[in-house]
């Protein structure tokens, strides 16, 4: 019987030879490692207060149990087929974002005057973001 154990990774994107590349965050002590080991020690109490966490444990569940019927090959009656019953339109259609940017600018003022910081190699503003998602990694194993 297949075993899940759900848990948040921190990844970054950093610029290599074709682009933004995905990219493992290990330093331990940077905040987002250290807020996605307290997200995965904590999912299952977490998902008991958050419904959009729980339905993704839930959906996880199901298709860890939907790729372990498949690849063990067990045959199913059609009464499993039709045991909810006639489904009726979805209700949201809609995949749950999460995402936060911030900015920062830098100015410059020299004799009243504001200066291109830019002309003198110097960076005029920079942006972080924080964007999440899911990856089951459903192909990645076998059952």
């Amino acid at each position: 019987v297949p075993f899940l154990k759900l848990g948040v990774e921190a990844r970054e994107q950093l610029l290599g030879p074709e682009g933004l590349e995905d990219a493992p965050l290990t330093r331990q002590d940077h905040p987002l490692v250290r807020y996605a080991e307290d997200f995965t020690r904590n999912f299952d109490l977490i998902s008991e207060r958050k419904s959009v966490i729980y339905q993704l444990r839930e959906v996880a569940k199901a298709s860890v149990l939907a790729k372990y019927l498949l690849e063990s090959g067990a045959q199913l009656g059609d009464a499993w087929f039709h045991a909810a019953g006639a489904s009726g339109e979805a209700c949201c259609l809609e995949v749950p974002q999460l995402w936060h940017d911030r900015y920062y600018s830098r100015v410059e003022v020299s004799g009243g005057e504001i200066v291109d910081i830019a002309r003198r190699g110097k960076e005029a503003s920079k942006r972080r973001s924080v964007y999440g998602g899911v990856d089951f990694g459903i192909d990645r194993f076998r059952l």
